[in-house]
Formats: C-alpha cells, sequence, structure tokens
C-alpha cells in the first residue's frame, strides 16, 4: 500500500510537425480502419483516439508509428522525435526477467526530471516490494505489470508520449498521478482509449 511517486521524463523539444499523414488508408476485409487520412499533428497537440474495443484503435496508432504500413498514401514523421509507448498488451515486459532487469536493461542509475536515481529507488516509488524487485515478470499480477510498464515507459526521455489503453488495470491513485502528469506535459500526446472519462 502507499501513493506511487513519479514523473515525465521529457527530453528536447521535437521539430514544429510531429507526424504528417497524406490520403493514409488501411483496412481487413471487411472492416476499413482509416480511409483517406491527410492531417498534420503539431509540437504540442493532444489527440485522443476514442472507439469501442476491436475498432481499430490501435492499428491506427501503429500506422502513425510507423509500426505497420499503410495500403495507400504515406505516414511522414517529424524532426527529432523521442517516443514513449505505452502498450496496450505486455509486450515490452521480458516475463522471464526480473522486474529490476525489466527497468534497468544494464544501469544501475537512470535519469528521471533532470536527476539520477537508482533503479531499485525508482522502483519503490512505484509501490514494488523487494521481493517484487528481485523476482520475475510473470508472478505479477495485471495491474502490477502495468505498473511496471508505466515505470518503463516514464523512464525514458520522450517529448511524444503515446497511451494505448492506459486505464486498462491501473488503480485508482495510480491513474490519477498519470492524469496529473498529463496535464503537465508539454509533449505531444496521443491516447488511445474506451474510457470517455480519461
Amino acid at each position: 500500500t502507499g501513493r506511487v511517486r513519479a514523473q515525465l521524463h521529457e527530453a528536447e523539444k521535437s521539430g514544429r510537425v510531429v507526424l504528417r499523414c497524406r490520403d493514409v488508408s488501411f483496412g481487413y476485409e471487411r472492416q476499413p480502419i482509416v480511409k483517406g487520412l491527410t492531417t498534420t499533428f503539431l509540437r504540442g497537440d493532444r489527440i485522443g483516439i476514442l472507439g469501442p474495443n476491436g475498432c481499430g484503435k490501435t492499428t491506427l496508432i501503429n500506422l502513425l508509428l510507423g509500426d505497420q504500413e499503410p495500403q495507400e498514401g504515406e505516414v511522414t514523421p517529424g524532426t527529432k522525435l523521442e517516443i514513449a509507448h505505452f502498450e496496450q498488451n505486455h509486450d515490452s515486459l521480458d516475463e522471464a526477467k526480473t522486474v529490476l532487469e525489466n527497468l534497468s536493461e544494464g544501469r544501475e542509475m537512470i535519469l528521471i526530471g533532470g536527476a539520477e536515481r537508482h533503479v531499485v529507488g525508482y522502483l519503490r516509488d512505484f509501490l514494488f516490494t523487494p521481493d517484487q524487485i528481485q523476482g520475475p515478470v510473470f508472478k505479477l499480477s495485471g495491474g502490477e505489470r502495468r505498473r511496471l510498464q508505466l515505470a518503463k515507459v516514464l523512464s525514458r526521455p520522450c517529448n511524444v508520449l503515446v497511451l494505448d489503453e492506459p486505464t486498462n488495470d491501473l488503480d485508482l491513485e495510480t491513474l490519477e498521478l498519470l492524469e496529473d502528469m498529463l496535464l503537465e506535459f508539454q509533449g505531444t500526446l496521443f491516447v488511445v482509449s474506451h474510457d470517455r472519462a480519461f
């Protein structure tokens, strides 16, 4: 029990244009996800992608990030982009490694908000016990995995933050902390959610 303590580690400003889409189309056999999308996302934009489960929100994000190729059109990234991606599933976590190994990636210290922090102290801020920190990820609950994933994303400098269904499995206090951090974030924000209140 306790309260999560965290802050965003913002990178240098990106270029003015973050992403440019020209006539982007993509779909599956019977379900078009996007058709003829032409738009420009600028530094500091705050984009919400809302919709029910399974409508293609994550696919759209993958198109914008270049993780998936559009069937038509093109997506052109801007300059100096430092992207942090909080994914809907736990793909960024290695189940066999410990919580410490997943976050540290061989580092003892990480830079958070301009100050160096020891990785163990940083994980304790996210309410992980010493046993959990030294234990494997597969022993964590769904909520604990989401908290670890959030800790990992926030430990990297970014000027573009992508949150794909961040409200799933997060406890109320962590969710409130995340909302507060997003209000202060100066970079470009993409939030994918079916939770309209968030």
